[in-house]
């Protein structure tokens, strides 16, 4: 019984590999009919693409993505202590730095500074008087240095009423939107509570990390493409405003890019994607790591020379990205193929296509 099923399983191992095979000599068939076929088109030559080398500062294209953060993002806190008694504004309403949002019990802390103000105002009489005494020596300076004294204090009391009931007006430190509200009125908070939580939508910022091999190409000010997949169609920009000076966690750096909102369509929280265009500082030859025929450590491209394809063996430096630095093997002028190479041969004739 077992040897009917081992004879079947065989056939059908050997009958796939047959159609592999088949297909693979049909697909072979195939690309080597197109080549012939674009040969054929102007004689006998080998169609191909081919680019005129040169020396240039390679830019390669640093992508790394994020949440927007708004650059104004605070928790205002209470000052003071009491009885909310009015709020001015409230969840989503836009306040000015210095705009007053809500207002807390203030009927004590006026009759205090009342009460401040007019000891203040009575030893600053009796500090003059005392003065003109002292010039006609009719008072002890003792006496006059004891009245100075307590016009020091009365002028503190004073100062402090006045600054307390000034904390009973709640005030916007910075201008911007209240996203969220934890007041409500005829609540009691105490100092150093929660108001409001209020950003500004207007100027964000993404925190990313540059590696330190990238982090010599950045700059502070350099402007960067930003894009979101919630508006694909459109393109913001921004500019590197930190970089930090110490490497963190996995040897990156932290930096920091500011966005002019002006198209009001980003929101804090969105994630979005930073493009940073990177110039290497070196000029040197950089061509595509397509038009390399064999490995970076045993590599040789094509040119063109006189109409005919020319191997040359080249030294390769640094890979980046797509492009790969020569370090010898091509100079300035010369022509290589980076198209077709995989499909010629040293000597074949060939002709640069569009």
């Amino acid at each position: 019984m077992k040897k009917p099923i081992k004879i079947a399983v065989y056939t059908l191992v050997s009958l796939a590999i047959c159609i592999l095979v088949s297909l693979q000599l049909k697909s072979n068939k195939e690309s080597n009919a197109q080549v012939a076929q674009m040969a054929d088109i102007s004689g006998e030559f080998y169609p191909v693409k081919a680019q005129l080398i040169k020396e240039t500062k390679l830019t390669t294209k640093i992508t790394t993505t994020g949440f927007l953060e708004s650059e104004t993002d605070l928790v205002v806190l209470s000052e003071t202590r009491g009885t909310i008694k009015a709020i001015y504004k409230n969840k989503g309403n836009y306040v000015s730095a210095g705009e007053v949002i809500a207002r807390v019990d203030d009927e004590l802390l006026e009759a205090q500074l009342s009460a401040t103000k007019a000891a203040y105002e009575q030893v600053q009489k009796e500090e003059k008087r005392f003065a003109k005494l002292l010039a006609e020596n009719a008072v002890p300076s003792q006496q006059y240095e004891e009245i100075k004294l307590n016009l020091e204090t009365t002028r503190a009391q004073y100062i402090t009423a006045r600054r307390q009931l000034e904390d009973t007006k709640i005030k916007a430190p910075v201008s911007g939107y209240i996203e969220e509200k934890f007041i409500e009125i005829g609540q009691f908070i105490g100092s150093g509570d929660e108001i409001c939580n209020i950003i500004d939508p207007k100027n964000l910022k993404l925190k990313i990390f540059i590696s330190e091999h990238n982090y010599k190409n950045i700059k502070l000010g350099q402007k960067i493409e930003i894009n979101s997949s919630v508006y694909p169609e459109n393109q913001f920009e921004g500019k590197v405003s930190f970089l930090s000076k110490k490497a963190g966690a996995g040897n990156s750096f932290d930096a920091e890019i500011k966005i002019k909102n002006t198209q009001n369509l980003l929101k804090p929280g969105m994630f979005v994607s930073a493009n940073i265009m990177s110039e290497h500082d070196d000029e040197g030859i950089y061509i595509p790591r397509k038009a390399v025929n064999g490995s970076l450590k045993d590599a040789c491209v094509y040119t063109i020379v006189k109409g005919k394809a020319v191997v040359r063996k080249i030294t390769i430096g640094n890979a980046i990205d797509k492009q790969v630095q020569v370090l010898n093997g091509l100079k300035p002028g010369d022509k290589l193929i980076v198209e077709g190479n995989y499909s010629i041969f040293d000597g074949a004739v060939i002709k640069v296509i569009d």
